[in-house]
């Protein structure tokens, strides 16, 4: 389709919804509810039918189908949640009181990426959904048997005033982006992220950038083998190691480095047997070009290959093999670029002080896990490096809650979802006083008495009195004290008052 037509037809999909969101429709509750239980249902349903799609883009066992069911989970959550979610909520005053107040945003563009299609794509659909807004989902087009089979599902549940689905590649993309939005919702690579806020900047348009990174495992000399190996392989082969959170690379104390390589790779035997290629539990990369990137990295990775490497390597099959790679040099494309791939790098420490050197030397990451015994070191890990999220001897797992933001910072993203705070990302949280009118307020700044006495303060007294009384005439804890007491005392007042109007 001709780029004039394309853009023609997004304004003209994008003015629809915009009127349907103008309407009132979707700030009604049952609508949220309503859809909500739409999303739970389209999961229920169709499964099968879902499960059956990632396994033929991505590979896998059918377990790996479970991955890609947790926008219903989370819908679940939302439900459950949705009443209190919404209330406008009371944060100082008693008689001006100020409220916050969350409003949906408007039509909310949603691009999701091809590692974990349905997750990714209709998991920020859930927060949209709960925050009122009007939304556009973009699936991924590298996912052939995915992307028809979310749009079809998502036309056949979803309110289509409300919720559109747009399919195709760079062009209808690029037709999107030329669109005024009022939240652009993205998951991808950090490069495709700076186009998407590039654009996204033409109409001011608030982002939320889902990116990736390469996220460290530090393990010191009082690690315990068995938990690391363990959970840092389950993490890292997950999905080939298509996962934005997986562990990027492995440092690990000198001391601990050849037994880890040794364990690390018996795992790999004993999960996905003497061939991975004939494994029904290991997965394939997302592309023919992904393919040739990580072929690129081990071959320019100037480190010892200890198990897998290039020579396994079958591009029409999509098929990297696992692969461990002892020192690979820290200048190599392997060490500065997110792998996204069935490669870990595992490089060895003496000091911790060099470990953190080496993460600092990069950009901070989504995710990074500290695998210690060692509450000094952990907390020094933990307040040296930043990173989106951490876990302390696990990896991934800080993830799965709906109670916890997940995000990113700086080239691994911005802002954050999950549970409510989706819901406060896709909402614009509204100040609002309500001022009263009892008597003595005449509604002005300062309330005044209706009556002024004749020796009514002048302005210079005035602001004397307020320049004391707001910086400093007594101590800050002082007053923070004599709040707490007045707003007990005022408590047992009005519950006083209750109990008499009960009992007369």
């Amino acid at each position: 389709m001709a780029t004039e037509a394309l853009d023609q037809e997004c304004k003209s999909m994008v003015a629809d919804l915009r009127a349907t969101f103008v309407s009132g429709k979707t700030q009604s509750l049952e609508w949220r509810r309503s859809q909500l239980e739409q999303v739970h249902k389209m999961f229920r349903e169709n499964h099968e039918e879902i499960t059956a799609a990632v396994r033929a883009d991505l590979g896998g066992s059918k377990l790996r189908g479970l991955a890609e069911l947790s926008p219903a989970q989370a819908a679940d959550h939302a439900l459950d949640h949705l009443d209190d979610w919404v209330q406008e909520k009371w944060v100082a005053g008693w008689v001006d009181r100020h409220c916050i107040r969350p409003e949906p945003k408007g039509v909310v563009l949603v691009i999701g990426t091809w590692n974990f299609p349905f997750t990714l794509t209709l998991g920020p659909l859930v927060p949209a959904i709960a925050a009122g807004n009007c939304v556009v989902l973009k699936p991924c087009e590298i996912n052939p048997t995915c992307a028809p089979l979310l749009a079809k599902l998502v036309k056949k549940y979803m309110d289509p005033d409300c919720i559109r689905v747009v399919e195709g590649a760079v062009p209808e993309v690029t037709a999107l982006l030329n669109q005024r939005w009022d939240h652009i919702f993205y998951t991808g690579n950090t490069g495709h992220g700076k186009i998407i806020m590039k654009a996204a900047a033409e109409h001011l348009t608030p982002v939320t950038l889902e990116l990736g990174g390469k996220c460290p495992v530090i393990a010191d000399e009082t690690a315990q083998m068995d938990v690391l190996v363990n959970r840092v392989s389950c993490a890292k082969w997950l999905n080939c190691g298509q996962i934005c959170v997986a562990p990027d690379y492995v440092l690990v104390h000198e001391s601990k480095v050849d037994e880890f390589l040794h364990r690390a790779k018996a795992a790999l035997k004993q999960c996905y047997g003497e061939d991975p290629k004939n494994s029904p539990e290991y997965c394939r990369i997302g592309s023919a070009r992904h393919v040739d990137r990580v072929e690129s990295m081990i071959e320019t990775s100037k480190g010892e290959i200890v198990c897998g490497g290039t020579d396994g390597i079958d591009k029409d099959a999509r098929y990297v093999p696992p692969t461990i790679i002892k020192q690979p040099s820290l200048d190599a494309p392997l060490m500065q670029e997110e792998i996204f791939g069935p490669v870990l790098p595992v490089i060895s420490f003496e000091k911790l002080d060099d470990a953190l050197t080496i993460v600092k030397q990069r950009e901070t990451p989504l995710a990074m896990y500290v695998y210690s015994q060692n509450a000094a070191n952990i907390e020094k890990i933990l307040t040296n490096l930043p990173s989106g999220g951490s876990c302390v001897n696990s990896s991934m797992e800080h993830i799965l809650c709906e109670d916890v933001p997940f995000g990113g910072k700086g080239a691994s993203g911005m802002g954050c979802y999950h549970g409510k705070f989706g819901f406060d990302e896709l909402s614009h949280k509204r100040t609002v006083l309500r001022k009263s009118t009892l008597p003595g307020c005449r509604g002005t700044f300062i309330p005044l008495p209706s009556a002024a006495p004749p020796a009514w303060p002048t302005q210079d007294a005035i602001y004397d009195i307020a320049v004391k009384m707001s910086l400093g005439v007594m101590p800050r804890g002082l007053k923070a004290q004599l709040h707490k007491k007045m707003v007990r005392q005022f408590g047992f007042i009005a519950l006083l008052g209750l109990i008499a109007s009960l009992i007369s």
